[in-house]
């Protein structure tokens, strides 16, 4: 699918900022005026009992560069924006309501998804870290302030960064029923989130989420080999067989490696199935990027579908569930159930971010095996419980202290002397997965550290299943062929 032409008012209007003399592509706006996309509202406790901070997000794109590709064409243009220059903001943790006055708004009033008009840098903002979203970036310590953009402006924003409705359902089921999975690699990525599928022999399948760290985060990833290369940037996630791919939400850590990683254009040409949600600017170029590869679409899930069978990989769509905000992206995307064990019907469960009650249909699944902890081991939805809920809604495994649960997150600088990405699984997230059936310790791992929390080393990727190490994809130090965790 080839990438639509630029409109003619908008080549017209660069033509106009080239005549002046200005970098109309350069991330820097000559008016230190920013439009702002906040990506990601992440809560962070680095101490059970401390305070509750938020590490809230943005995409930058110069404000000249937004009012001549969106603002300045009307309301007839319907296709995503071109590929925009995107800076990253990411605020010092602070109380929401800190962050919330040098935004122009209130805490009950701030959401993944808004738009604002920031300034950077600014004399009397809050202060925060910008960088570019490549992996040597330089990290730019400033102040931003800004205000929150409603009304018609809002709208067109939204309106152009909503993926159109694209799918081929035909397709994508014979796609799904083709794969014969057996195991599941959970990907030590840092703080970020990677799964690969793998049939019986050790050949990838299909990957659920493809992501890299935040750039405050790059600290979690895995360290550099005799080359200096973090293979899972250089040379990448790997492409073996050519595996399609699922993305559960769009945030950042899920997705980024189709943007960051040395492979990243192989990775776009392929099928990815995504959620129905809106994008930021920095997407909305992957999702260009794909559907302008030659083998390459991105097929949107259909809002109201619900669940898509595809044989043994079965894709259902989150809805937010008790105590869950309306249009929270981690409960308004896409998770993923596998059917590993066929001859004892046993299941994997990959739910992404999403809280365990925004996952509909997920209590008539009884043949729960194998789990990823959701949202990196975070409490957020999970406990305490959300009213009207009792207890935490974790499902429970086919039999009690039968299951194995793998904790995909990050700690920057590495265990032991580390931080916990966020605070990373929560401590009281994780006594609660016991609570619920998942309490044999020897089934339990995490990628960053011999278990949740431990503060011992022995980080690495996890093999959930059936234990096939990936034979040799011919690409050297590729990253997902060597797994010292393994969960049968």
């Amino acid at each position: 699918m080839a990438v639509s032409a630029i409109p003619a008012p908008l080549l017209a209007t660069m033509d106009d900022v080239r005549k002046q003399g200005t970098e109309f592509n350069g991330d820097d706006s000559p008016s230190e005026t920013y439009y702002g996309y906040l990506t990601e509202i992440e809560q962070v406790q680095y101490k059970e009992g401390g305070p509750i901070l938020q590490s809230v997000q943005l995409e930058l794109v110069p404000f000249e560069w937004i009012e001549a590709a969106v603002m300045n064409l009307g309301d007839s243009v319907r296709d995503l924006p071109p590929p925009a220059p995107v800076t990253l903001l990411v605020f010092d943790d602070a109380p929401l309501e800190e962050v919330a006055e040098a935004l122009g708004t209130t805490a009950g009033d701030i959401a993944e998804g808004d738009w604002y008009i920031l300034t950077v840098p600014s004399h009397s903002g809050r202060s925060a870290k910008r960088a570019r979203p490549v992996f040597d970036t330089t990290v730019i310590p400033l102040k931003a302030a800004g205000r929150k953009l409603t009304g018609p402006k809002l709208t067109r924003l939204r309106r152009r960064y909503k993926p159109i409705a694209r799918i081929d359902l035909a397709k994508l089921i014979k796609m799904l029923m083709a794969i014969q999975p057996r195991e599941v690699g959970v990907m030590d990525t840092g703080q970020a989130s990677c799964n690969l599928i793998y049939d019986a022999n050790g050949t990838p399948q299909i990957y659920v989420d493809a992501g890299l760290p935040m750039f405050p985060n790059f600290a979690s990833m895995p360290p550099a080999n005799a080359l200096g290369n973090v293979e899972i940037i250089n040379p990448g996630p790997c492409l073996a067989n050519n595996p399609p791919g699922i993305l559960t939400h769009f945030h950042w850590d899920h997705y980024s490696m189709l943007g960051m990683s040395a492979n990243a254009a192989a990775l776009r040409n392929r099928d990815w199935i995504f959620p129905p949600q809106v994008a930021g600017p920095f997407l909305a170029g992957v999702i260009l990027g794909i559907n302008g590869s030659p083998n390459g679409q991105v097929h949107i899930f259909p809002a109201g579908l619900g669940v898509l069978p595809g044989g043994y990989v079965n894709i259902i769509q989150c809805v937010p569930g008790a105590g869950v905000a309306p249009g929270d992206l981690n409960n308004t995307g896409l998770a993923v159930i596998v059917h590993l064990d066929i001859p004892n019907n046993r299941d994997m469960l990959l739910p992404g971010d999403a809280a365990f009650q925004s996952i509909p249909g997920l209590g008539g699944f009884g043949g729960l095996r194998w789990m990823t902890a959701t949202h990196h081991g975070s409490a957020t939805n999970l406990v305490p419980p959300p009213a009207p809920l009792a207890a935490p809604p974790i499902p429970a495994p086919y039999a009690a202290n039968q299951g194995r649960l793998a904790y995909s997150y990050g700690v920057n600088g590495g265990v032991p002397g580390g931080v916990h990405c966020y605070g990373h699984p929560n401590p009281a997230a994780v006594a609660a997965y016991p609570v619920a059936g998942w309490g044999n310790f020897l089934h339990v791992a995490s990628t960053a550290e011999t278990g949740p929390n431990s503060g011992v080393a022995g980080r690495g990727n996890i093999m959930m299943a059936n234990n096939v190490v990936p034979p040799a994809c011919g690409v050297a130090n590729c990253p997902f062929h060597v797994f010292p965790k393994t969960l049968q």
